[in-house]
């Protein structure tokens, strides 16, 4: 098996453990984007079974790392929009880190965002997709419906208009527009789940997101993830 810890030695491993970019949250990826790490196949995806070469601690710094960009670049929300199939993964990061307040507030908004903190399965809409049959029908209207835009009542509608249609848009534009038709009101629903779904509150994720921004929290970040970094060094580095 791959060993995927660095070779350093026990001053440069300090002084990586160590850094932290100004005004920024501590997030240990000095030890991570290294070409021990980087040239495993699969690294940087989750599952996968180069990803699951790398230590237990690396894994954590790499989700840590990731939460700190996705929140940081659109919220709590977004981290959980683009993870939803590796929650569970972040949940564990965050434990590892102990972090009291951290796991509390993070606990508190994937509650909210996701179900349960213990098992958490993202809130969204049931895709058009798992309903086929719903789907096929839609799909036909919405094709004729765009195929008629512009053309006057008396004006046919021809199947070189409607295979012009399939060939201008991919598969998820046409769901966005059967979607934005419906709630538009141009198009009746043809009965698809997607429409009943009604998003979580966000009071919690806000109130992560405020908290998260905070320059306390990434004062207290240096802290905690730098005692996780020192408790775990044999899994982060090889002496040289």
């Amino acid at each position: 098996m791959t060993d995927t810890r660095p070779v350093m030695t026990g001053d440069s491993f300090d002084e990586a453990a160590a850094y932290v970019d100004d005004g920024w949250w501590m997030t240990g990826e000095s030890l991570i984007h290294l070409s021990a790490v980087m040239n495993v196949e699969g690294w940087n995806l989750y599952g996968h079974p180069g990803h699951l070469q790398l230590t237990p601690a690396q894994r954590t710094l790499m989700m840590w790392s990731d939460i700190v960009g996705q929140v940081s670049n659109g919220g709590f929300t977004q981290y959980c929009d683009n993870y939803a199939r590796d929650l569970a993964l972040g949940v564990a990061a965050v434990e590892a880190l102990h972090w009291p307040e951290l796991r509390e507030r993070f606990g508190r908004a994937m509650a909210e965002q996701a179900g349960d903190a213990a098992a958490p399965r993202r809130l969204q809409p049931v895709p058009l997709s798992e309903e086929p049959e719903k789907w096929a029908k839609s799909r036909k209207r919405l094709i004729r419906h765009l195929a008629q835009r512009g053309k006057t009542w008396w004006q046919p509608t021809t199947a070189r208009d409607l295979a012009s249609i399939e060939a201008l848009h991919p598969e998820w534009r046409l769901e966005l527009l059967y979607q934005q038709a419906v709630l538009s009101g141009e198009l009746a629903s043809g009965g698809e789940r997607v429409f009943d779904f009604e998003p979580p509150p966000t009071y919690a994720a806000e109130a992560f997101d405020t908290w998260f921004y905070s320059d306390d929290t990434k004062r207290e970040s240096v802290r905690y993830v730098h005692a996780f970094i020192l408790r775990n060094r044999d899994q982060l580095y090889r002496e040289s």
